[in-house]
């Protein structure tokens, strides 16, 4: 049995990651499922039964979605595994990784927010990231809607490197609305899950996946955050892994802002710049120079409309006048743009950037 199908067992299996590890730490991992039982039950306590349960685990329809997705999976032992993860308590024994890990992802912060923010926490999220990548920081998120997608956007506009954290199978991009940007994040950084294929989006992963993002992180910014939200996940896992907190103040009576100002209150760091990420992470300021950058690839027309919209709504009427196409041929581009999911419709026929 090789080694792919060994991993896929132990993932797909109901075992512990603690039980796992030891596993791969322990035999060589193509000829785990060869050993007497005695000389596992050695290593982990598993009954008889359980254990022929883990090796008759069918792994081929997973086996074939990582080929047909360009997937690998990195095991806790091997020289590619995140070292700011393996030295966190109980960390995760298999990923799965499209993109590729760099030894430079040891610099690394983490941006989190609330699905459904203010434009204010857009803007914010995108221009902190934006700001810290070209200093060699790789920005890590969740990949959701909201402040996971303007951070990745930031750190791709930045020519920096991104991690998405998912809460599903490698294979599965949710929401589907970031199938476009997932593609970019694949070639400036990577996707990570420890779900195997075939998972699909379920309430209770996505604490799960806030682990690795804390895990992965020096420091963790929350951006915005209700009351109750998932961003308290991410920073009680960051407090556990002993990773800075920062958090971004907000308007008092915004209710996206409650959380953050909460934490403010708790004792998170306030960050108003990235100049206040730079200055407590002791980060040089030389910056590094540029890797590979968006703005996506457009025919002519369509980019320099795109290029004109950010975060501010442009009137189309605005467009008219900076551009002097006409009317139907800016109708039909912004249609496109849309359709793309690199723009939105704020009403009033006003359009700006898509980081939802």
């Amino acid at each position: 049995m090789n080694e792919t199908d060994s991993l896929l067992k132990l993932s797909y299996s109901k075992l512990t990651s603690k039980k796992i590890t030891s596993l791969i730490t322990t035999f060589n991992i193509d000829e785990i499922f060869e050993k007497d039982l005695s000389e596992i039950n050695n290593v982990i306590d598993i009954q008889k039964e359980e254990w022929e349960n883990v090796k008759n685990i069918k792994v081929e329809k997973a086996k074939k979605i990582l080929s047909d997705v360009g997937a690998k999976i990195i095991k806790i032992n091997d020289e590619d595994y995140p070292e700011n993860l393996r030295n966190v308590i109980n960390p995760p024994p298999i990923l799965y990784v499209r993109g590729k890990l760099e030894m430079e992802d040891s610099t690394a912060v983490g941006i989190v927010g609330s699905r459904n923010c203010t434009e204010y926490g857009r803007t914010v999220a995108k221009t902190l990231a934006k700001e810290l990548a070209p200093f060699g920081i790789t920005l890590i998120s969740g990949l959701a809607r909201g402040i996971d997608t303007a951070a990745h956007f930031g750190a791709l506009e930045g020519g920096g490197r991104t991690i998405a954290v998912m809460a599903t199978g490698i294979e599965r991009i949710y929401p589907s609305s970031n199938r476009n940007l997932s593609s970019h994040i694949v070639k400036n950084g990577a996707l990570i899950t420890d779900f195997p294929p075939l998972t699909p989006p379920i309430g209770y992963h996505f604490p799960l996946r806030n682990r690795i993002i804390s895990g992965l992180s020096n420091a963790i910014i929350a951006v915005q955050a209700e009351k109750r939200s998932g961003v308290f996940s991410t920073v009680s896992w960051a407090l556990d892994y002993n990773r800075e907190v920062f958090a971004v103040p907000g308007n008092v009576n915004v209710r996206q802002s409650m959380g953050t100002n909460k934490l403010i209150k708790m004792g998170a760091s306030v960050v108003t710049s990235s100049e206040d990420i730079l200055q407590a992470l002791n980060i040089s300021p030389k910056k590094k120079d540029k890797g590979e950058e968006m703005p996506l690839s457009l025919p002519g027309d369509e980019k320099i409309i795109y290029e004109m919209l950010g975060t501010e709504p442009i009137p189309v009427d605005a467009i008219l006048e900076m551009t002097g196409f006409t009317i139907q041929h800016i109708t039909s581009i912004l249609l496109l743009l849309e359709l793309k999911g690199l723009i939105r419709e704020v009403g009033g026929k006003r359009y700006i950037r898509n980081y939802v």
